[in-house]
């Protein structure tokens, strides 16, 4: 399903209505969309996200959540901070490590967490949603920056990973005002940890010794 941005849209044009048709009812339909995927050559980029977005709003679907970045081409860009050097390069057989570990080392410090990057692109998506709702995720610390993006109409819900991980009841504890920022660093331990096929378990202090 190549060519224009149409046909490639197809796919889910024609999925939507059928998942809608299996679903119980009260089942919310929800969509995430990459709005910039950052690969090689032009592939999604914002203004296109925001024509996906429009046909996407005419399917009815109950809520669309707004990511970035490709696990190829630009993983960093999914999920920004640290650059755990050492860990990724634990997971390459010992023959890559050498080119390994220069290429992550020039990563260092590309993608230091920006809290709210995909704001832009939600800035640009939510006008056009009407009531539908719209979710963001992307770098988000701060209950302050949270509560200012929903205030400001950028976005209608804050998505998280990340600081679930460190913090499995934060949801909890921002609502009962225990805490005002997330303990998460950021320094993407936790992703180093999926490659060297370890549990999902925040690892700010560092992998275990062998």
């Amino acid at each position: 399903m190549g060519g224009s941005d149409a046909n490639r849209f197809r796919f889910l044009k024609e999925l939507i209505p059928e998942v809608r048709n299996k679903l119980p009812r009260g089942m919310p339909n929800l969509v995430k969309l990459n709005t910039h995927d950052y690969t090689p050559q032009e592939g999604i980029t914002p203004s296109l996200a925001v024509t996906y977005a429009r046909w996407l709003a005419d399917l009815e679907i109950n809520g669309l959540e707004i990511s970035c970045g490709s696990p190829v081409y630009s993983f960093m860009n999914m999920c920004r901070g640290d650059v755990p050097v050492k860990e990724l390069v634990n997971s390459l057989p010992f023959w890559k490590r050498p080119i390994g570990k220069l290429m992550m080392k020039s990563l260092v410090g590309r993608y230091d967490l920006e809290e709210g990057y995909n704001l832009e692109a939600a800035k640009m998506i939510r006008p056009i949603m009407g009531n539908i709702s719209l979710f963001a995720v992307g770098g988000f610390r701060h209950v302050s920056s949270m509560e200012g993006a929903v205030e400001n109409g950028y976005t209608d819900f804050i998505s998280m990973c990340h600081p679930f991980i460190k913090e499995p009841y934060l949801v909890k504890h921002i609502k009962e005002g225990k805490v005002k920022t997330a303990s998460c660093t950021s320094c993407n331990k936790c992703l180093a940890a999926v490659a060297n096929d370890m549990p999902v378990k925040c690892y700010e202090k560092g992998f275990p010794e062998n």
